[in-house]
This record gives structure tokens, sequence and C-alpha cells, in this order.
């Protein structure tokens, strides 16, 4: 149902036609020296012209019986579905909305009222985004990024793990932005990023891989988008299942420089 070539393409077609605007603007900064979550309406105009349903920020379904206070949920980046006219259910939600029916004369009907539209978590597609860049600006000033290894590589113990761990998702990925000099370098670093995620006992599959040069500006000639999905379709419903993820710090050497 859900082809991550494709989902990578249209990620990045998006991304590159916004690259275009700002270079026929004359624009000052280019696409490196954009926040993480600006990228995040551009990607889903992308996909939502494509004819998917995309939405933002959407509260991972965890453990409904729980009933967490909507404040204390994690959110998902983005989420999409098959067509835009199907949003995507919230079982925690539909939960809250059962117990305030309990006890009252709609009691008997409560699982078919409280019944949001919509698909259910199992049916969409988790997405999570990571931007890193090999040159980017510090407070305000450009030039190498110190904290580029650690941050391309702290995506295995804090990003991929908050999909792996919600035993209602089925179909997922991180989406990593991936700015750097050359292809040489993205090819490197990437490598050692899945080597880190296998090391884990992560359940990744090989990222689709996307990629479109970019204005030299700040050092950054290529944007690379690498999609790699987890592998939980296969999975039963018990979290436990997936093992023990380790959530510690990590280090390791990158081409980027760290210090």
């Amino acid at each position: 149902m859900w082809q991550p070539d494709q989902l990578a393409d249209l990620a990045a077609a998006a991304l590159r036609q916004h690259a275009d605007s700002l270079r026929l603007e004359q624009a000052v900064r280019g696409l490196d020296a954009m926040e993480e979550v600006e990228f995040h309406p551009l990607l889903c105009g992308g996909f939502a012209a494509a004819g998917f349903g995309c939405y933002r920020e959407v509260p991972y379904p965890g453990v409904p019986a729980r009933r967490p206070r909507h404040a204390e949920r994690e959110r998902c980046d983005l989420v999409l579905s098959t067509s835009p006219d199907l949003a995507i259910r919230d079982p925690v939600a539909e939960l809250k909305e059962q117990d305030a029916a309990a006890g009252t004369l709609f009691a008997p009907l409560a699982d078919a009222l409280c019944a949001s539209p919509g698909i259910p978590p199992e049916e969409a597609y988790w997405l999570e985004v990571k931007l890193v860049g090999q040159f980017c600006y510090t407070h305000g000033v450009p030039g190498h990024n110190r904290a580029y290894t650690s941050e391309l590589l702290s995506v295995a113990s804090r990003d991929l793990p908050k999909l792996a761990r919600d035993a209602r998702i089925r179909h997922a990925a991180l989406m990593l932005i991936l700015f750097s000099a050359d292809r040489e370098t993205a090819d490197h670093d990437l490598g050692v990023f899945m080597h880190r995620c296998l090391d884990r006992n992560l359940p990744v599959s090989p990222p689709s891989v996307s990629r479109f040069a970019i204005p030299d500006i700040i050092g950054n000639q290529l944007c690379t988008i690498a999609l790699t999905p987890l592998r939980l379709y296969m999975r039963d419903d018990c979290p436990e299942n997936l093992g023990p993820i380790p959530t510690a710090g990590i280090a390791e050497d990158a081409t980027g420089p760290e210090a």
C-alpha cells in the first residue's frame, strides 16, 4: 500500500521546488538555512498535491487504556492517509468520549457514536522528520556544524524508538533531510547511521534515497532525502516483542566535524 521510494521522491520534489523559488527570488539564504519545523508544511503540500492526506503533529496512539491528558501525549511530525478525505482516528479521544457517555441514555450506543470518521492508526503512514546539515548557521554565522555527528546519530536513540515502541503503528519511517558538501559525504554518513540503527536492533529497512543539488551558499551543495522505513507491519500487538531499544547517548566518527 505504501511505497517508500515514491514518498521520498515526492518529498524531494517539494523541497526542490521551494529551493528553486528561493533561487529565483535571489534570496540571501537557501533551503539549508531553514528550521526543521519549516519543512513540515512544504512536505505536507507535496504529499497533498500527490493525492495523499497529510496531518501534522498527530498524537501517537500510545496506550489508550491510560487515557493520558492531551498535553502529555507525544506527537508525530507527519502522518499520511491514502486520501485527503481520510483523517487519522484517535483511539484515546474515542475512549474518552465513551467514558463521558457511560451512565447516560447514550451508553448502549457509545461505541458507534464515539467512533470518529477516518482510518485507524494501523493503516496510516507515520513520519518523523529529522534535519541535519554538515554546514549550518550558528547564532546567525554560517560554518561547520560542530554538532553534526551527534545530531545525525542521535536519531537512532530518540526519533526511531518513538515510532518502534507504539504497538498500534504498522507503517512508519524516519525521513532524514541531510545537507552536505557532496554525495560521498552523504553516502558515508548515511551508512554510519544505518549501522548504528542495526547495532541497536532497531527494525529498519534500507533507506529510499532521493537527492538534488542546491546552490553553495554556506558550504552545502546537496540535499539528500533518506526515508528509512521500520519493519513493524508483521509484529504482534505487544510492543515488548520488539525487544529492548537502548536510549542512551551515542558517539561515533562520521565525516562531519564534531569539535
